[in-house]
Order: structure tokens, then C-alpha cells, then sequence
């Protein structure tokens, strides 16, 4: 799969779990701070796959 393609679908989905662990656990943060909880998803994941790749 295309680069692209794959950091699009993670920030969706980083996005899209980051805001429902916000609601979950802190009903009364806003949705900014699931907005950075999914930003800080993305990155951990981005990280990760880069030192998997490097490391291979």
C-alpha cells in the first residue's frame, strides 16, 4: 500500500479512538483534547513502524 493511504487511515482512526477514550474516561474535556489524544496516537504509531522497518 501507498504511504499516503496507510497515514491517512491511522490518522482517522487515531482521530476517531483518541476522541471516543476522551468521552469514555473524561466526559467533561472537550473534544480538543480527544482531537490531541488522537494526534498523540498517530505519532506513537508512526514512531513505532519506523523503528520496526529500520530495525528489519
Amino acid at each position: 500500500m501507498n504511504t499516503l493511504i496507510i497515514f491517512l487511515v491511522r490518522l482517522i482512526m487515531g482521530l476517531a479512538f483518541g476522541i471516543l477514550l476522551i468521552r469514555l474516561f473524561r466526559p467533561e474535556w472537550g473534544i480538543y483534547h480527544g482531537v490531541i489524544t488522537g494526534i498523540i496516537l498517530v505519532a506513537l504509531a508512526q514512531s513505532l513502524s519506523f523503528f520496526r522497518k529500520r530495525k528489519q
